[in-house]
């Protein structure tokens, strides 16, 4: 750090004093970060009093912070953009807060990484009593140095010019299997993998006919490609806790939606940037009062203004009285992003309206994991557009694992149509090679335990289930699809507290999941239906599990009783089902039984309403 001239008067800005300012936000309560983005924030300020702050980029804190591997790309992996937005928001809130009389500001500027530090008071900082710990089994790394960095960046570009020569080599899928090392996982635990059972090895997906491949595949800057913006939510009152809360919002829900979506999520560009011509916009507004913050959302058409989808939120203030960014943005993420809600069905209609060749690697794998009924030339379309994207030399690794992960969900899912075997291994040689580039990454361990779940090996699917929660800690989707392949398997007193997890993180799925659970019951030993009582309720899916129930124990009238209860509650329960069918598919043999327990007791699909998945 720059030494600067002390004042006559006062104290000096030195290292020391700027060392205990940081422990006091990272001790303080008020500071809301992540456990991440407080290693984030350490990492740079050490580096800035170590005098390395000009290599504070964005590759360094991935790599040194983020734990990512030395192939990181910064243009395609917009990771560290995003936290970084975060933690400033972070430390907008904290110094609004509890740090509002404080004697150092830290900041970290827009437009980079490094930090700065200004004096705010005239009163040096008081010591603290110890630095915060860092969490066991998490230590911090040790920060690159300058000749280390520069060997580094010559052993990349030699790598880089080692696959230009070669093109991208994979491992076989022996030595892929062989990788897959997983470890137990808190939430599965008791759930042991069979490492005996034989795992027949996967082959390299079928060659695409030339005719199923797009024209051009466009850049990543093509302007015609369907983009999701998330506008500044605006505030409807002057107080500076509000404008801090919504800044901070818009940025947990445009990393909320990254994670959910293949489509390019972008923060509403600044007015000298040119606006995506193609795509949906979400903002809204933000209202704080004495016990709540009530928000208001809306998706639009970027191209038209319409408003496709709103929805108002009120939400109760947290323990400090400001309510938590990130709850507020799951509120707005889930049932926006939900099977069932409105960004599925829009995305998709736009998409299938673009001619084939036009779309985008990131479009064509937003097609295909989409979770709609794929027509073969469609589907072999998107199969090409996807193998030639994942293929390609100047796709990172990042992307490629994106793509083929797509291209397995879609392999996967056309298996479920036709029972074609070729195309299950093609599933399964597209999540192997994925996991190969992105080895700890939700959408690779997802196809593959889809994949291998499919195929009955349900030894490796839990393996890969164990990965894919140590990805993403408590995902409730990810514990639903654990827990229905455990009772698909013959193991429901495994699946069951799964299924259990999966509702209670998100209720939301027990419409997806109360059907399976209420048989997981019955088969695991529970032939009256009073254990299903604390599940029921007078909504349609619960009198519908309730239907599931009974005709698994064969009394046929309460079965019927429960089904009319359900049509009553939802006349269009029926249909609405189906549709969930379609688009969250359960496992083969779970998802037959319960089309036919619906089948016996009048909650079938109408007529002419299609269910194949």
């Amino acid at each position: 750090m720059t030494e600067e001239t002390p004042p006559a008067q006062g104290w000096a800005l030195d290292d020391r004093a700027v060392r205990t300012q940081l422990e006091r936000i990272l001790a303080s309560d008020h500071f809301d970060a992540s456990e991440r983005n407080r290693r984030f924030l350490r990492y740079v300020v050490e580096e800035c009093l170590d005098g390395r702050a000009q290599q504070i980029k964005a590759y360094c804190i991935a790599v040194s912070v983020f734990n990512r591997e030395p192939s990181f790309d910064p243009q395609s992996d917009p990771i560290v953009r995003l936290e970084a937005g975060r933690l400033r928001r972070s430390l907008e809130h904290y110094y609004l807060t509890a740090g509002r009389d404080d004697p150092i500001r830290i900041v970290v500027p827009k437009g980079g990484y490094a930090p700065r530090f200004e004096r705010m008071s005239e009163e040096p900082p008081a010591a603290l009593p110890a630095p915060r710990a860092v969490p066991a089994g998490d230590p911090p790394r040790r920060a690159m140095s300058p000749r280390l960095a520069g060997l580094a960046a010559v052993v990349l570009i030699a790598v880089a010019l080692a696959g230009l020569l070669v093109g991208r080599t994979l491992a076989t899928p022996t030595e892929l299997e062989e990788a897959l090392a997983l470890g137990p996982h808190p939430i599965m635990a008791g759930v042991e993998p069979r490492d005996s059972e034989p795992v027949a090895p996967a082959p390299t997906p079928a060659s695409v006919p030339p005719s199923a491949l797009p024209s051009a595949l466009p850049s990543a800057r093509d302007t015609t490609s369907l983009t999701l913006v998330v506008g500044p939510f605006r505030t409807t009152g002057q107080s500076a806790e509000d404008a801090a809360l919504a800044a901070m919002l818009t940025d947990e829900i445009a990393g909320g939606l990254a994670n959910r979506t293949d489509l390019p999520v972008r923060i509403d560009p600044p007015p000298t940037a040119a606006p995506p011509h193609h795509g949906l916009r979400l903002s809204g507004s933000l209202q704080g009062h004495d016990a709540a913050v009530r928000l208001v959302v809306h998706l639009t058409d970027l191209a038209t203004g319409t408003v496709l989808w709103s929805t108002s939120l009120d939400h109760p203030s947290g323990p400090q009285g400001v309510p938590m960014p990130q709850a507020l943005a799951a509120g707005i993420i889930e049932p926006m992003t939900a099977p069932q809600g409105p960004l599925l069905p829009a995305v998709t209609a736009r998409l299938r309206a673009k001619p084939a060749a036009s779309l985008s690697p990131r479009e064509c794998a937003a097609l295909a994991t989409g979770r709609h009924e794929t027509q073969p030339a469609e589907r072999s379309a998107l199969s090409g557009c996807l193998t030639s994207a994942a293929s390609a030399l100047a796709t990172s690794a990042g992307e490629a694992a994106r793509f083929w992960s797509a291209l397995s969900l879609l392999q996967s899912d056309a298996y479920r149509v036709d029972r074609n075997e070729a195309a299950l291994n093609d599933a399964l040689a597209a999540a192997l090679r994925a996991t190969e580039l992105e080895p700890a990454g939700l959408r690779p361990l997802t196809a593959l335990y889809t994949a291998y779940c499919l195929r009955g090996q349900y030894g490796p699917c839990f393996a890969a289930g164990h990965r894919a929660l140590q990805a993403s800690p408590g995902n409730a989707h990810v514990l639903g699809d654990l827990g229905l392949w455990h009772v698909e398997a013959g193991q429901s007193a495994k699946g069951l507290p799964l299924l259990e997890q999966a509702m209670e993180r998100d209720p939301a799925q027990r419409e997806r999941l109360l059907p399976a659970y209420s048989l997981a019951l019955q088969r695991h030993g529970h032939p009256d239906s009073t254990k299903l009582e604390f599940e029921v309720t007078a909504a349609a899916p619960a009198q519908a599990a309730l239907a599931v129930a009974y005709v698994e124990m064969g009394r046929m009238d309460e079965a019927k009783a429960a089904a009319t209860r359900a049509l009553a509650a939802d006349p269009d329960f029926a249909r609405r089902a189906a549709r969930e069918q379609r688009i969250q598919p359960l496992p083969p043999t779970l998802d037959a039984a319960i089309r036919s327990s619906y089948a016996m007791v009048g909650l079938a699909a109408p007529a002419g309403e299609s269910v194949t998945r």
